[in-house]
């Protein structure tokens, strides 16, 4: 029997809808975002509290919770049901080297949601306390509603439905719940490196896209570079060598490789154009930024969002020669400046360059089993054809495509613009919703042919 021709009844899912408890689902993404991850050692807090507060519900469910330390204070939990399939049930292997999908006798599939938020920033311009959770209307507003609290109780609710239901599935379920999603992503590696992953066959990325299908997203490339000039004092800037012609001919440099990547790759169907955005400069990059002093050293951080067609490598080999280019253009400003001015110093400004992220665009074909699963539940639980789209950004299933070449599908409730917003919500109605569908994923993906 072929995937998109599952035989499914409707009392399966029937038994699957009435066992989603609308109620809990809006209690639950309460409690998680009352619970303030955002990730600051300074001020204390972190995912920890919230993913232990998962693994306590998720036992209550009858479920197999695993915790792993990713770093102090940061951890994954690993929600199975039926019992996690190990490789190791199938014969002794180099646990580096992936089992091909086809030797697994059953379907694995993996929801995956992460605990993280981002800061909420200056509380002053929020309506609604961040961590209040607060309901007014139809919405339930505060950091990590949308981004993705909701949805992270969304899937775990779908999955205590699909075990209360008692239908019989053609394989497993793996919960991922996750930590440093909006970081460098650590959660989802350990996941990996943990063996995990070995398993999956499809996934289910837990993330705000407003109900739209998600089987592409961009890449990312993230650059660092350090300019190194000379201190001195804001009154005697020839005793110094400023840095601040550098970032200017930089942050210029990369608009024009942005405008380049344009003309040569235009705007992609589902993920848009191409990006190369200056996002942070420092300056001094350590200690305290004064009107009077002329920082010796700056830091410019970079955030490049690819298309498929762009080439990681090609773009590095620009980077590192626009580097090299603006710091003999600023080295040749400063002797002709000198020179006008009768003066001798030295004028060797450096740039260092780091490439601190790189991670690949993926893409899964719409007619694997995971996206006519979520095609199918989408369909039934909306009465509409679902909207295709790729995720502009990057999520934990850039390395699940990449690292295990799993297919993944990223879908969830919330506008897809309010993520890191001020008074961030989510709607209630679709929350519900969502939920409905990533079950229903579920049971269709879980009902058709072995892997």
């Amino acid at each position: 029997m072929k995937p998109d021709q599952v035989n499914i009844t409707d009392e399966a899912t029937r038994k699957i809808a009435d066992a989603i408890d609308s109620h809990e689902l809006i209690t639950f993404t309460r409690e998680l975002v009352k619970i303030n991850t955002v990730w600051d050692p300074d001020a204390g807090t972190c995912e920890k509290p919230a993913v232990l507060h998962i693994a306590d519900w998720a036992e209550r469910q009858g479920f197999q919770v695993e915790l792993n330390t990713v770093a102090p204070g940061r951890l994954n939990a690993i929600v199975t049901w039926p019992e996690e399939i190990r490789k190791s049930e199938f014969g002794n292997r180099n646990s580096e080297i992936p089992i091909p999908h086809s030797e697994f006798p059953k379907r694995v599939l993996m929801f995956e949601g992460h605990t993280d938020v981002v800061t909420p920033g200056n509380i002053n311009t929020w309506n609604y306390e961040p961590f209040g959770a607060k309901i007014v209307d139809d919405r339930i507003y505060g950091r990590g509603t949308n981004d993705t609290k909701g949805n992270l109780a969304a899937m775990l609710v779908a999955m205590a439905a699909l075990k209360k239901s008692g239908i019989n599935l053609n394989g497993s379920i793996i919960g991922g719940v996750l930590c440093d999603e909006e970081g460098d992503m650590t959660g989802v590696q350990d996941f990996i490196r943990r063996g995990h992953a070995d398993t999956v066959t499809g996934a289910v990325i837990c993330e705000p896209q407003d109900g739209m299908l998600c089987f592409t997203q961009k890449g990312a490339l993230r650059v660092k570079l350090t300019i190194q000039g000379k201190m001195s004092h804001g009154a005697m800037p020839l005793a110094g060598l400023n840095t601040a012609p550098a970032i200017a001919h930089l942050i210029d440099g990369f608009h024009q490789l942005e405008c380049d990547a344009i003309e040569k790759f235009g705007k992609d169907k589902h993920l848009g154009w191409p990006s190369f955005t200056p996002t942070v400069i420092l300056a001094p990059f350590e200690g305290e930024a004064q009107l009077n002093v002329m920082p010796g050293e700056a830091r410019l951080l970079v955030d490049i969002r690819t298309v498929p067609g762009q080439s990681h490598d090609d773009i590095r080999k620009d980077i590192v020669l626009l580097t090299k280019t603006v710091t003999e253009k600023i080295r040749e400003h400063y002797r002709s400046h000198d020179a006008r001015l009768n003066l001798k110093r030295d004028t060797r400004l450096n740039i260092k360059t780091d490439f601190i992220t790189d991670r690949p665009c993926t893409f899964t074909d719409i007619n694997d089993p995971i996206v006519k699963a979520a095609d199918w539940a989408t369909r039934r639980i909306t009465g509409q054809v679902p909207v295709y789209a790729g995720v502009p950004g990057a999520t934990d299933g850039t390395y699940l495509w990449a690292s295990k070449n799993i297919p993944i599908i990223t879908m969830g409730a919330g506008d897809r613009e309010v993520p890191h917003q001020a008074d961030e919500w989510v709607n209630i109605d679709q929350l519900i919703e969502t939920a409905h569908i990533y079950a229903l994923t579920a049971l269709h993906y879980l009902s058709g042919e072995p892997a």
